[in-house]
């Protein structure tokens, strides 16, 4: 392609021909047709690529009770005077490094978070956090077994 213009583009093989999407342009891949990166087939779709690049997802405040979504990986209690009581259905939607921490600015409500499958510790599947910056730092295996790697302040396990 001599068209100086395609530079900031990127060229796309059709059947033998060579194409260009140009900068801005949109590639769209055809019902039964195949990504394929250095002869790796892509199989994510594109709602999965969208959730994985968007940081902005990883982080979950709640300012009152209610369940911590899905694949969140630090989750933010805040709230001065009511307790938030935050639940996570099973450790296993959170594999990897997960934080739990108290964001309120004031007070000592005992804010919980509670793991209804999975274990922080092996043990213990409720979380208490009472002050401003306690944290819970934990690595979740695939199978939602927790392990401790920091207890900041002083979180209470039971």
């Amino acid at each position: 392609m001599a068209d100086a213009s395609y530079t900031t583009g990127f060229y796309v093989k059709q059947g033998g021909n060579d194409a260009v999407v140009a900068s801005g342009g949109t590639l769209d891949i055809e019902s039964g047709g195949a990504l394929k990166i250095a002869g790796t087939s892509i199989a994510a779709t594109a709602a999965e690529i969208n959730n994985a690049a968007d940081v902005s997802a990883r982080v979950q405040a709640l300012t009152a009770s209610g369940a911590v979504t899905a694949g969140v990986q630090c989750v933010e209690l805040n709230h001065a005077s009511v307790v938030v009581a935050a639940t996570i259905a099973s450790a296993v939607n959170h594999p990897g490094l997960f934080v739990v921490k108290d964001t309120s600015a004031t007070g000592t409500a005992a804010h919980t978070l509670t793991l209804t499958a999975g274990t922080f510790n092996g043990t213990n599947n409720v979380a208490t956090l009472n002050a401003l910056n306690e944290c819970l730092v934990v690595y979740f295996d695939s199978a939602g077994n927790g392990t401790i790697i920091e207890n900041v302040g002083a979180v209470a396990l039971s």
